[in-house]
């Protein structure tokens, strides 16, 4: 084998050891550009076969047919050649260098910061979430107490306002819608109390049924209380119907604050009066019934109107106003009261000037006859009777 044809594989295998440095370095250009002077530097397919000392050229078959110019120029020119190759890859290292270290440290900086905030947090973000959330929770709840709190607070001082009202007022709660307060009495009333007092107690038997007021009881009416007794006829003697009235306000009918007090405490719904005499005139009797909330009840009242009752303070029924009558204004005068179930039925009689009754018997008798002005108490009675009872 010549030197030359030796020559020529080495060279063959330089060649090839360039073009694959060509690869390489296509590469970097195309990531770096001419515009980053690597192009500029080194070009893989510049051909250094003229510095050499020989040319090439393409043979058919698609390999290079090189001309060696003489033995010496041969290794001075493989020795140039190498130097030129030994310089062109260390330029191109240290431009692939450079391009790495930039593309790597931006990718190593973004990497780093990434495995940093991993290192530091850990299994944290999940806790820091939950954290965050059961604050929220907490404000949300603390909110929601707040406004609980207040309302309490709200409902807390209007009840006390309520009780305090109560306390002042003397008023207690009231089933049927009674009175709250006590009504004063007009100036200059007359304070008369009867000279003669007398008691029926409640009779169970008769009164039983209404001994307790129902929750469905109507309130009175100056209809259906004196309607049907616009005259009573008794014994020889007929009193007829002169005024007459129904009040919301039991405590307007009397005077004196314990009994306005009982009234109060026994639940008095209403009460009706009204005011009867006889054809001439020579008798009156004043009539009252106070609805109140149970026989018990009606009994207290009936020992606050006594007047020999040692226990209460003075008290009584107002006396109607009539024109040209004294009687129960001033003078002599007689009263009964009578328990009724839940009723409290009052007769209070004089003669119409006031003059006592002497050896005449009128005044019992009126007294006798204004009893029979309450028959809507035992209307009262049927209606509530059970129905084994009326069998």
């Amino acid at each position: 084998m010549s030197r030359a044809e030796s020559g020529y594989g080495r060279r063959r295998r330089r060649g090839g050891s360039r073009r694959a440095e060509s690869v390489h370095t296509e590469e970097h250009v195309d990531d770096r550009g001419p515009e980053d002077g690597y192009g500029d530097q080194y070009d893989p397919e510049e051909d250094f076969s003229a510095d050499y000392g020989h040319t090439h050229t393409r043979t058919g078959d698609g390999h290079d047919d090189y001309d060696d110019i003489s033995g010496a120029g041969y290794e001075e020119a493989r020795d140039e050649e190498e130097g030129r190759a030994q310089e062109a890859g260390r330029t191109a290292g240290r431009q692939g260098r450079r391009r790495d270290r930039k593309g790597v440290g931006r990718v190593s900086a973004f990497s780093a910061s990434a495995i940093k905030r991993v290192s530091v947090l850990g299994d944290r973000p999940n806790q820091i979430v939950y954290t965050l959330a059961e604050q929220s929770k907490r404000k949300r709840g603390t909110a929601v107490l707040a406004v609980l709190l207040g309302a309490f607070s709200i409902a807390l001082v209007a009840l006390l306002g309520l009780l305090i009202h109560q306390l002042l007022t003397g008023s207690g709660s009231s089933e049927a819608g009674g009175e709250e307060t006590i009504t004063a009495p007009p100036e200059g009333h007359s304070t008369i109390t009867p000279e003669l007092y007398l008691f029926e107690p409640d009779d169970p038997e008769v009164f039983g049924p209404i001994a307790e007021r129902p929750e469905d009881v109507e309130p009175m009416t100056e209809e259906s209380v004196f309607g049907p007794v616009e005259e009573l006829d008794m014994a020889g003697m007929q009193l007829e119907l002169r005024e007459s009235e129904v009040s919301d306000s039991c405590t307007s009918l009397v005077w004196g604050e314990e009994l306005g007090q009982s009234l109060l405490d026994a639940n008095c719904l209403n009460a009706a009066s009204g005011v009867y005499t006889d054809a001439d005139e020579d008798y009156i009797a004043q009539v009252t019934l106070f609805d109140l909330s149970d026989s018990e009840g009606a009994t207290d009242v009936a020992a606050s109107l006594d007047p020999t009752n040692p226990e209460s303070e003075p008290g009584f029924l107002l006396a109607r106003d009539m024109e040209g009558v004294d009687g129960l204004q001033e003078g002599y005068s007689q009263a009964t009261t009578q328990v009724m179930g839940h009723y409290l039925a009052v007769y209070w009689v004089a003669s119409t000037d006031g003059s006592p009754p002497g050896d005449d018997s009128g005044i019992a008798t009126a007294s006798v006859v204004s009893q029979s002005a309450f028959g809507f108490v035992y209307d009262e009675v049927v209606a509530h009777k059970p129905a084994e009872e009326e069998e």
